[in-house]
């Protein structure tokens, strides 16, 4: 039977809303891969052309050959999937929720919401570059065994020229353990040396200041310190000329003042919100449109984590039905 109006517009608007998701947010421009232990993994339509670039800039002469480039990416595509499970299973263990993992430009985003705890947050945090630490001894034994015991490409200098140039005589499958070696040691230092959102780094941070002086006071401390840390890295950046690290610097200075910009929302008196969230008066609504205000706080904690985009569709109708039972009160 042949469908008639718009419900062939229907399905494809179906089809493209799970590629794009809400089309206003650029984080939801992404394709769906597998789901695995209940935990949906997504890569970014922006990675997707990143991968392509670079396969792409292989063919010119004077760049790195065609297949050298897909055991680079192949392995650090690996790695970057390895280290958002370890988020994953870390906020699990502690009792918290984790169901996505989006792989794009600048790494992984795991979807992670463990209890409101600093300790549960460390932890989570922790699982990442756990994984890369455990890796680290593995990689390295199977460069050495590989290569015959070649330290220089164990113990590595990537300033230098002809970093890692000798790994090419000993072939692809050298290579490729070389590779995953040094992908593993750059994810765990990076992420580790760079106090800033969304590193792991920064988050390290935040929670051991949570321990300290509380969450509102971590949340100021550390967006302050992911700022400086974020001018620092673009700096560095343009002394090395190097693109990627100042995207990344730009990506988490922004990420640190929106956040920051966020807080101080967030942190207005309480009046202005039992006036936005005041329950219905009696004889007014009925019971079941009344706010859970334990609910709401809930989703507010998690926009202040892990930004708006974290939402579930359900939290961003709640969130959407308190704000208008709030102005109609």
């Amino acid at each position: 039977m042949y469908d008639t109006g718009s419900g062939w517009k229907d399905r494809i608007s179906s089809k493209w809303g799970r590629v794009f998701g809400d089309g206003d947010n650029p984080m939801g421009w992404s394709l769906p891969l597998y789901r695995l232990w209940g935990i949906g993994v997504r890569i970014h339509l922006l990675f997707i052309v990143l991968i392509v670039a670079e396969l792409i800039s292989t063919l010119r002469r004077d760049h790195m050959g065609f297949e050298f480039m897909a055991i680079f990416l192949a392995g650090l595509f690996l790695l970057v999937l390895l280290h958002e499970y370890g988020h994953c299973f870390a906020c699990r263990m502690v009792k918290g929720e984790a169901d996505e993992i989006l792989l794009w430009p600048l790494g992984g985003l795991a979807s992670c919401l463990p209890p409101n705890t600093w300790k549960a947050n460390l932890i989570t945090v922790l699982g990442g570059p756990g994984v890369n630490f455990i890796l680290l001894p593995v990689f390295a034994g199977a460069v050495l065994l590989m290569t015959g015991g070649q330290w220089d490409l164990v113990l590595f200098n990537p300033l230098k020229e002809s970093f890692g140039l000798s790994v090419t005589e000993h072939g692809l499958l050298a290579y490729a353990v070389w590779s995953l070696h040094v992908s593993n040691v750059m994810l765990l230092a990076f992420n580790m040396l760079v106090p800033m959102y969304p590193m792991d780094c920064g988050r390290v941070v935040h929670a051991l200041i949570w321990r300290k002086k509380g969450r509102s006071s971590a949340d100021r401390i550390s967006w302050t310190v992911g700022i400086i840390a974020a001018v620092a890295l673009a700096t560095l950046a343009l002394a090395v000329e190097s693109m990627i690290l100042f995207a990344i610097a730009l990506f988490g200075g922004f990420v640190c003042f929106s956040e920051r910009r966020k807080q101080r929302f967030l942190e207005a008196p309480d009046e202005d919100w039992s006036m936005s969230f005041s329950p219905a008066p009696k004889g007014g609504k009925k019971e079941s449109d009344a706010v859970d205000h334990q609910e709401i706080d809930r989703i507010l904690d998690k926009i202040s984590e892990h930004g708006i985009q974290s939402l579930t569709r359900r939290e961003k109708k709640k969130l959407n039905k308190a704000s208008s039972t709030g102005n109609d009160s």
